[in-house]
């Protein structure tokens, strides 16, 4: 199929900073056929520091690349360098490891691409502009989308399936509009944003296209922000379940999974289950996880005394409108969520990176947070996001109890 487009989202910088942070921990890099042969070609040996009966592993009907006894990938040097790349080049490496960050999905007739912000370079909005990266995304969306590939029919909005491309770009575009106003905190934003798709939900509007469809999200738009214009006060608590629920998501983006993890499961299962247990009550001492998220008091986070501040706010609205302007949030990127059901998973992220910067300032003995804290938050749930197989009945469940723009409204105060 002919692409008439690649649209590359405006605001979003990023290169390649050697941190090598994709190289170690947990991410299986799968190969193909061909590039295990090419591999294989190589013809690498113990004295290039790669052993090769363990440079590519076989299972579950696929290959991937080994991994060294610290969980880095088999082919990083101690320097921190790709041994593919510095030995043959870029071009000669796989393609999952020159694509990410980059994330490439068909939307109708077009190309839109995202970003993992699982990189830290991507969270920090560090180096050249996307946009101007246009023929290098090119060469490899010709190598991830096949020329045969035909887009099929949108995710729906709520539940209705088969519908039209363009009115599913609208949606999205007007999702794109409330999560953009100008000088609005982030979490009014998605309180704004999930009250008029919860209108689109109870009126049963998901089938409105064309002129009228323009007309009735733009009232609708217009009515969250007269509704809603600053977080409201007498806004209830998240309900006792909702408070569970969150902090076993926070649980789930805060830790870490490592291969040697996964060579030890049992040990890490039981390591994880007795940090769930302490979640799940939500007083005492959180467990220490990872580094910069050390042991503290759960009420320390709970009632920290920081805020966001502009530039805070400035980030997390580009990662927010990074994703759903790649449509990294519903369909194919996500479970084949519906638009709604995805958006409110990316509503859910926002309290979560709070609790998570909070949780790292605690943990630095500080009573602010920094740009930092956030930048790295973001990274931490990008990690994770969608990975659950629990996540979308999780998402349902909130949703149901309102308890996801209860907790925005919460963490947003």
């Amino acid at each position: 199929m002919k692409w008439s487009a690649i649209e590359i989202p405006s605001g979003q910088n990023w290169s390649c900073h050697s941190c090598s942070d994709c190289c170690r921990g947990a991410l299986l890099i799968k190969i193909t056929v061909e590039e295990k042969e090419r591999i294989d070609k190589q013809n690498w040996k113990a004295a290039d520091g790669v052993d090769p009966a363990t440079m590519v592993v076989s299972e579950n009907g696929y290959y991937r690349l080994g991994h060294q006894a610290d969980g880095a990938c088999v082919f990083l040097d101690p320097a921190g360098r790709c041994r593919i790349h510095a030995k043959f080049g870029e071009s000669t490496k796989p393609l999952a490891c020159r694509l990410y960050p980059i994330a490439i999905h068909p939307v109708g007739d077009k190309l839109v691409v995202g970003l993992r912000f699982s990189c830290p370079s991507a969270a920090a909005n560090l180096g050249k502009p996307l946009a101007n990266q246009r023929a290098e995304i090119q060469k490899l969306a010709a190598e991830v989308v096949p020329r045969d590939f035909e887009p099929g029919s949108p995710p729906p909005i709520t539940t209705t399936p088969d519908g039209e491309w363009p009115d599913f770009v609208r949606f999205v575009k007007w999702l794109d509009t409330s999560m953009s106003a100008a000088n609005v905190p982030v979490g009014l934003k998605f309180l704004r944003t999930l009250h008029w798709l919860n209108a689109i939900e109870k009126g049963h509007l998901d089938q409105i296209s064309g002129e009228s469809a323009e007309e009735i999200l733009g009232v609708l738009n217009d009515s969250a922000k007269e509704k809603l214009p600053s977080i409201p006060d007498d806004l209830p608590a998240p309900s006792r379940f909702g408070r569970v629920f969150f902090r076993a998501l926070v649980l789930e983006h805060a830790r870490t999974v490592t291969v040697g993890d996964m060579g030890a499961a049992s040990r890490y299962r039981l390591k994880m289950l007795r940090a769930s247990w302490r979640f799940t009550l939500g007083s005492g001492r959180t467990p220490a996880l990872r580094k910069g998220v050390d042991s503290v008091e759960f009420s320390a986070i709970e009632n920290f005394p920081g805020k966001l501040t502009p530039s805070m706010e400035a980030m997390l609205t580009r990662f927010f409108r990074v994703k759903i302007e790649s449509l990294h949030f519903s369909g194919r990127a996500f479970h084949n969520a519906p638009l709604i059901e995805g958006f409110r998973n990316l509503a859910l992220l926002y309290p979560i990176i709070v609790w998570l910067a909070r949780w790292q300032a605690v943990s630095a003995q500080r009573a602010n947070l920094l740009d930092e804290d956030i930048a790295h938050a973001i990274s931490m749930v990008d990690y994770h996001h969608g990975y659950s197989p629990y996540l979308r009945w999780r998402i349902r469940l909130l949703a149901h109890r309102n308890d996801i723009a209860k907790l925005c409204a919460k963490y947003g105060r």
